[in-house]
């Protein structure tokens, strides 16, 4: 099994079946994407989904009807809920703020544009040779797994932003993974050293644009 960051919150997996999170990406998907799962249905989370013109697109009801509107055959969309099993892909409750007055006031401040709408958010738990578990940009995600792997969202804030980053580092020591995958820390204005993890947590980091290899539920 091998898995890679692809920017913003994207991810690839590559092992029992070829996965894709979060397809807003940066750095192009090897071709034949089986599954395309999809967190909640902000722009920088979805955005480039009809780009993939293959694989079957995991996601809330709501969030495949925005699929639906960029692009995606409906054909290729499978609304799931929490609890719910494809294939390897298991669905978990979401945590990603897509509303609130708050969120959408600081969005609207310092993006000077309307928060676009999230839709119900997922977090996806994707079990292989080591499981994946990713929760979108969420910071504090109730879930009930230990993964070996965790997509860790991290970035800066512009206002609290140690406090935001010390919200999302007690998360990651209470789910406990083996593992660190950093995403989301490379989007400007709200970049972030994803390094810092590897201090912060005493948890290997997997960091850089390349592919990372396990096997038996450790990293090669």
């Amino acid at each position: 099994m091998k898995v890679r960051y692809l920017g913003h919150s994207c991810v690839e997996i590559v092992g029992k079946h070829h996965i894709l999170i979060d397809p807003d990406f940066t750095r192009d998907p090897q071709p034949g994407v089986e599954y395309i799962c999809i967190s909640h249905a902000h722009n920088d989370h979805i955005d480039r989904v009809a780009e993939v013109t293959t694989g079957l697109v995991l996601a809330a009801p709501d969030v495949c009807e925005i699929a639906a509107e960029k692009g995606v055959p409906k054909e290729r969309l499978r609304p799931i809920a929490p609890g719910e099993q494809v294939a390897n892909i298991q669905a978990l409750e979401g945590f990603s703020q897509v509303d609130g007055l708050l969120y959408t006031v600081m969005t609207y401040l310092f993006r000077r544009r309307p928060l676009e709408p999230g839709g119900t958010p997922l977090s996806f738990l994707i079990e292989d040779e080591a499981s994946v578990l990713h929760i979108g940009d969420a910071h504090d995600a109730q879930v009930d797994v230990k993964p070996d792997i965790l997509c860790l969202p991290w970035r800066t804030t512009p206002l609290w932003s140690l406090r935001y980053q010390g919200a999302v580092t007690e998360m990651a020591r209470r789910i406990d993974p083996k593992y660190i995958l950093p995403v989301h820390y490379d989007m400007p204005p709200s970049d972030a050293d994803p390094t810092e993890l590897q201090a912060l947590l005493e948890v290997e980091t997997l960091v850089g644009s390349g592919w990372h290899l396990f096997n038996d539920h450790n990293l090669l």
